[in-house]
């Protein structure tokens, strides 16, 4: 990248931005490919797996992990049924909600996930390596809570 002698303009900073959203997109789509997932089936797992780690008793159903994940609830719904056809997770009647199911991570859905995130882990290791993290933190904070004023 070629920062001109007036400094880093908006432009730059942009470039950069999509370049590496661009490389994370594809680095994780090959990466989840590895453990036969996509990235909204990961989403879906990470969300399930995250109420286990809370110990939440509030019953997980499809329209729940359509609003935790931001992903339209007719897509959540083949989401499911392929994770549902890989054994990954299960649904059962909800007690409260007689139209609804609720959805829970199977024995081997725990483990992929657990399994993805050790190696994940050893990414993010690489990936911010001689990076100041506190300083990228606050910067992105304020980035995020720009955007969101924007939108």
């Amino acid at each position: 990248m070629v920062i001109d002698k007036g400094g880093i303009s908006d432009v730059d900073i942009s470039c950069i931005f999509w370049e590496i959203t661009k490389r994370l997109s594809r680095s994780r789509q090959r990466f989840l490919e590895g453990f036969g997932l996509t990235a909204s089936q990961m989403e879906i797992l990470g969300a399930l797996y995250h109420n286990l780690e809370i110990g939440s008793k509030d019953e997980m159903t499809q329209i729940t992990l359509s609003k935790l994940t931001y992903i339209d609830p007719m897509t959540t719904s083949t989401i499911l049924k392929n994770l549902e056809k890989k054994e990954l997770i299960y649904r059962t009647k909800s007690k409260t909600d007689s139209r609804a199911f609720c959805v829970d991570l199977s024995e081997k859905g725990k483990s992929l996930f657990a399994n993805v995130i050790r190696e994940v882990d050893i990414f993010r290791k690489d990936m911010f390596r001689d990076i100041d993290k506190e300083v990228l933190f606050f910067q992105l904070s304020i980035l995020l809570e720009n955007i969101k004023k924007i939108i």
